[in-house]
This record gives C-alpha cells, structure tokens and sequence, in this order.
C-alpha cells in the first residue's frame, strides 16, 4: 500500500504509552465506591459494572476522554479501542489506559487507526481458541499510517460522516427486522381468528393428558445417562439438540421425564419476560436416544385425537395465543414465572382433526415464507461490518 508523501509510520509504541489495568480479585468487588471497567463494560454499555472502594493507584484511574484498548478475550467480541464517556472509574487488567502523544495523534485517529488493525493483533494474540492475549511488546510493534494533525481532523469528520450513514442505515434494517419478526405471530392469528365463530372452544387443560415439570437434578456435560433439554433447546418454534447436558437418572425418574414425539415443551421461568412461554414440539421418531427435560421446562402430552399439537403449538406461538401467555405471566424476585395451572386455563379453537390439518398445511408454508424473510434481512445486518471495515480501510489508506 502506497501512502500519501506527507504521510508517515509509526509504530503504537511510539504513538502512546499502555499502562495495565490493575488486577482485581472477585472479593474486591463491591456495591458501591468506583466503578470498575473491564471488557464486558467496554463491549456493552448495558453491563452493570462492579464496584471498589479501597486504595488505588493513580495510574489506574480513568475520567472521561481517556483512551482504553482491552487486549485479551474473544477474538470478534472483546479486542478493541474506545474512548471512556462514563465519568471516573478504574480500569480492571486486560485493558490498557492509554496515554496517547497528541502532538502525533489525535485520540478520535488513533483509536479508528487502531480498530483499523484489530484482525491483524488478534493474529498475533496467543491462546486457546476461546481466549487470546496480544502481548504488550507484540502490540507496540503494529505499525499506523499517521497524516499531519489537519489531516487526521479532516479523516475523523470523514468517517464519523460515513458511519453516521452506516448507522442510519442499520436502524431502519432493525425497525424492517422487527417488523419481519412479528409477521408470523399475526399471520397465524388470522388462522386462528377464522376459526373462532365456527370451532369448539376449548383450554389447554380439556385436551391435555398431563401436565409435568422436568428434573432438578444436577446435570453434567459429560454424555452419560440421560441427554437433557434445557431452555436453549427450545428456540424459534423448534427443539433443537445443541449443547446437550446429561444427567444421571434412576429408571424410575428417567421414565417420569421421558419425552415421546408430540409432547409441548414450555419455557416456565427465566429473567427474560419474552422467554418465559415460548413453545415447541418434540419429535423423537428418528432419534436413537431417549430425551429428558430439566425443571425450567413444563410438559404438556395433549390427547392427538383432539388436537394436534403443531396446530396447539401454532395457536401459542400467534399473537392471541402469546397475549393469553402475557396475561398469566407473573414476576417474583426479578424471574417471570408461567405454572401449569395458568397454562391449563388457556382457551383456543379446535376443529376437527381433518380441518386441523389442512390449516397445519397453510401454517407451515406461512411460517417458510416468514423465516426466508427474516434470514435475508439477518443476512442484509451482517453485510453493516463489512461497510464499517471497509470505510476503515480507505481512511488509512489515504482514499477517504
């Protein structure tokens, strides 16, 4: 790559000073005194910090305007440079104060220059694939394209300009995302509402065998015993056998929380109210293994020769069906909370089994049609970094 002739290079060690966070222990945490930042607080706003109200170095405090770059963690998720916004705090280790030589930079350049090489310092890191570290002396060698200072003030407006777009732009594809997510719960109410004046209305305790919470017992990643489904299993309508944990049952315990194809597993506690309810349909046929369920979920067997239970499963994941979950949710100590009996209590159309299954067969081809939307517009979100990084690349390019 060819610089501009005004342009020169420089090393990061000779662009700033890194000095380390300090390294605090667990039982140093408090719950109030001085905020403490470490990656998670730098990656996402929305984190509650943790606090310390002891003794500090000077060196480790931080104020508004400070330049940090966090060093170690998750490649794609955890390196990278900010500028701090959130008033004094304490930087924890892994994420270097940085005092920058602003007679060379600006603090805005360096850190859009230093997010600029962050594929090329993650190559460096060394560790395990979950967790890299960048050393200090491995750091200081990555080399910066630096313009004269009116330059670096000219590029920064540029990209703050381009990225503004950038963001503009991801806002109206979440709206758009959004708005696709929430076409499948109202299409599937139009079937349901079709059905109101002319199906028999019945609870979901009328056509139900039983109801039945899974086990609490202590389960385990090593895959012996019983594999067990847990929350994460049930996503998007579906039952989903990633990330397995196992458990240790006697026959008698095994038998209570076997699952059969057909049975509802129900999301019945979480931290998230949106969670909380969310439906889907086991289906053992070709499975070699028997399948258990911990106690977060509840078990509903429906009587198929009522009802079939994708049709149920439809009825609950439409925007009638979620409305009668929401209105028997409850809260307790920051958990929302859905119990057997609530869900029992949950009237919807029933038809014959005939007419249940041509409107399964509408239903699906609706819910295909909703998915392929959601997964390009999934896919439109993703294309935003690439922009950002390309913007990244001509601004130190000298193209911007």
């Amino acid at each position: 790559m060819t610089l501009p002739t005004t342009w020169a290079t420089y090393k990061l060690g000779e662009l700033a000073e890194y000095v380390n966070g300090r390294a605090f222990k667990p039982e140093e945490w408090e719950n109030a005194g001085i905020p403490i930042v470490r990656i998670q607080n730098l990656n996402d706003p929305t984190k509650p910090f943790n606090y310390f109200s002891g003794t500090y170095a000077e060196k480790h405090r931080i104020d508004s305007g400070d330049v940090l770059l966090s060093w170690s963690g998750t490649p794609g998720t955890s390196f990278g440079c900010f500028i701090w916004r959130r008033g004094e705090a304490l930087v924890n280790q892994h994420i270097f104060k940085v005092k920058i030589k602003e007679d060379l930079v600006l603090r805005e350049y360096f850190v859009y220059a230093t997010n600029s090489r962050l594929e090329e310092m993650i190559d460096l890191a060394h560790g395990a694939a979950g967790l890299r570290h960048i050393t200090k002396a491995k750091l200081e060698a990555i080399e910066l394209p630096v313009p004269p200072l009116d330059e670096q003030r000219r590029i920064v407006d540029r990209i703050k300009e381009c990225m503004e777009r950038v963001d503009e732009i991801d806002g109206l594809r979440r709206e758009t995302f959004q708005e696709a997510a929430a076409v499948l719960p109202s299409v599937l109410n139009e079937v349901f509402a079709s059905q109101a004046s002319i199906a028999t209305l019945m609870t979901i305790g009328e056509i139900a065998i039983e109801t039945r919470y899974g086990t609490s017992q202590k389960c385990h990643t090593e895959p012996m015993g019983m594999p067990i489904l847990r929350i994460p299993n049930v996503a998007r309508g579906a039952v989903n056998l990633d990330d397995l944990k196992y458990c240790n049952l006697s026959d008698a315990d095994a038998e209570r929380v076997r699952l059969s194809t057909g049975d509802l597993l129900f999301v019945r506690t979480n931290g998230s109210r949106d969670l909380v309810g969310r439906c889907a349909v086991f289906d053992g046929e070709d499975q070699e293994h028997s399948y258990g369920f911990a106690s977060y979920l509840i078990r509903v067997r429906v009587d198929q020769t009522k009802v079939l239970p994708r049709y149920l499963a439809y009825f609950l994941n439409s925007t009638n069906g979620r409305s009668e979950i929401d209105s028997r949710r409850r809260t307790s100590a920051g958990q929302f909370n859905i119990n057997s009996e609530n869900l029992r209590s949950i009237p919807f159309p029933v038809p014959t089994i005939a007419e249940q299954e041509r409107l399964l067969e509408q239903m699906e081809q609706r819910e295909v049609q909703a998915n392929q939307l959601v997964t390009e517009l999934i896919s439109a979100r993703s294309e935003s970094e690439g922009v950002r990084e390309a913007i990244l690349r001509k601004a130190f390019a000298g193209e911007l």
